[in-house]
């Protein structure tokens, strides 16, 4: 929201979010499709909305392929962890509703150009945000971990922050 927030900016931030989510997601694709978990990650994945941000702005797929990978990622040992660890991937589609509006308008990036990552699911966002809420209820019912399921989601908070600030 920093209005000297520029172009080069965004293309350094957009770096470091592919450099968390390309690792992150392999371990939460695995994580979900382990035997009971009825969440299939795969279809939620985002780097590829990042690689496409990326590319739009100017890099190439050299250019990414050698970005740095974070390795302090949260842990994802228990299924209160990993729903933790989704609620902060999933509900971050929320709020990039509003940071895509804020691009648009600064930087004069189009959704389906440079902002793909942050618009999410596009006008699914809220519905597929719904969906993953129910489902996270249940699962949280189910676990009856609350404190676990919070604990996940804090790591997940701190591990992103601090690749974020990371020089």
């Amino acid at each position: 929201m920093d209005p000297a927030f520029s172009l080069a900016d965004y293309r350094r931030l957009l770096g470091r979010f592919y450099g968390y989510y390309v690792p992150l997601e392999a371990r939460l694709v695995a994580w979900s499709r382990a035997e009971g978990r009825g969440i299939d990650y795969a279809e939620r994945v985002k780097a590829p909305a990042l690689e496409r941000d990326l590319i739009a702005l100017g890099e190439t797929a050299e250019t990414i392929a050698q970005l740095p990978r974070c390795a302090a990622l949260p842990a994802l040992a228990t299924e209160a962890q990993g729903l933790g660890c989704l609620y902060v991937v999933e509900g971050s589609t929320l709020g990039g509703q509003v940071i895509t509006r804020q691009l648009q308008k600064s930087l004069g990036l189009p959704p389906e150009s440079g902002v793909a990552f942050f618009n999410g699911y596009g006008a699914e966002t809220g519905a597929r945000w719904k969906a993953f809420g129910a489902g996270l209820e249940d699962a949280a019912a189910r676990l009856n971990q609350d404190d676990a399921i919070i604990a996940g989601a804090n790591e997940t908070f701190r591990t992103l922050g601090d690749w974020l600030i990371a020089k």
